[in-house]
């Protein structure tokens, strides 16, 4: 029997990211930095759309990304992988285990956003993708029974997003935009700010500046928009959100697992330490 002639079993997943940007709707995410399933399955059971697994700067390995995956499939959350860096290897094996998009730091030109997607996509019906062929891989649920299908489902919903977080990335905005399947830009301004000599400011005027000309260059291009929101409290949270709406930004990342909750263990040891009688 046939590869295609094999009962047919689903591989196909819904890249919430991908749809709710092709309806113009506002999406949620966050930024999971710990070594967590748990703490993926917690992003899913609190409603968000997306989960933006860090491996650049969280202390994990593919194998435990791989079990992260498993927990955002079973949670019917998307998976998204910040790979460390710009590397054909490391964006077909976290694609290969189940990651439904990739996050490329440092995009500064339009040579590394072309080469983000090609390393996302396999070459078919004239994409010029550059992505390893294997049927046997998680993403393809072992060996998928219908490869050619499988493929043209993966070109179609895998998300690639450029961070935009340096000036040279700025600099050169629109021909980073005017790559051919780039789904989204994703604003760094933290950075940005470091590389300006403002260190720790991501709210400057320079900084905000040049981030607000990004934004509208790439509403010139219809290449939606990721904001990453800093606030620690609903207020301010909202006050970024509208910032950022105003401007056509329509996704959001809104914190990380690590600030979140070192914040909240900080304000609850806090009010113990401020009780009458406390002592250190």
């Amino acid at each position: 029997m046939t590869m295609q002639n094999q009962p047919t079993r689903s591989v196909y997943r819904t890249n919430r990211a991908k749809l709710l940007t092709a309806d113009a709707a506002p999406v949620s995410g966050i930024t999971v930095q710990l070594a967590s399933p748990e703490v993926i399955e917690m992003c899913g059971a609190a409603g968000l759309d997306f989960v933006w697994i860090d491996a650049e700067h969280g202390s994990f390995d593919l194998q435990t990304a791989v079990e992260m995956f498993r927990a955002a499939d079973a949670q019917g959350i998307t998976p998204l992988f910040r790979v460390p860096s710009l590397d054909a290897a490391s964006i077909m094996r976290a694609l290969d285990g189940g990651a439904m998009g990739v996050i490329v730091p440092n995009v500064s030109s339009a040579e590394q956003a072309r080469a983000a997607v090609s390393f996302a996509r396999y070459r078919a019906d004239g994409v010029p993708g550059l992505r390893g062929a294997c049927p046997s891989t998680r993403a393809a649920r072992y060996l998928t029974d219908d490869w050619d299908g499988f493929v043209r489902w993966s070109n179609g919903h895998t998300t690639v997003w450029a961070l935009i977080e340096t000036l040279a990335g700025v600099e050169n905005i629109d021909a980073i935009l005017a790559v051919d399947g780039l789904d989204a830009i994703a604003l760094g301004p933290f950075d940005l700010s470091h590389e300006l000599g403002l260190r720790g400011q991501p709210f400057h005027p320079e900084v905000t500046g040049l981030l607000d000309r990004v934004v509208e260059r790439a509403n010139h291009h219809r290449v939606p928009v990721v904001a990453s929101l800093f606030a620690a409290h609903p207020d301010g949270l909202a006050a970024e959100r509208d910032h950022w709406l105003k401007r056509g930004v329509r996704i959001f990342s809104v914190g990380s697992d690590r600030a979140l909750l070192s914040r909240s263990l900080r304000e609850r040891a806090a009010v113990l330490a401020a009780a009458p009688g406390h002592a250190r």
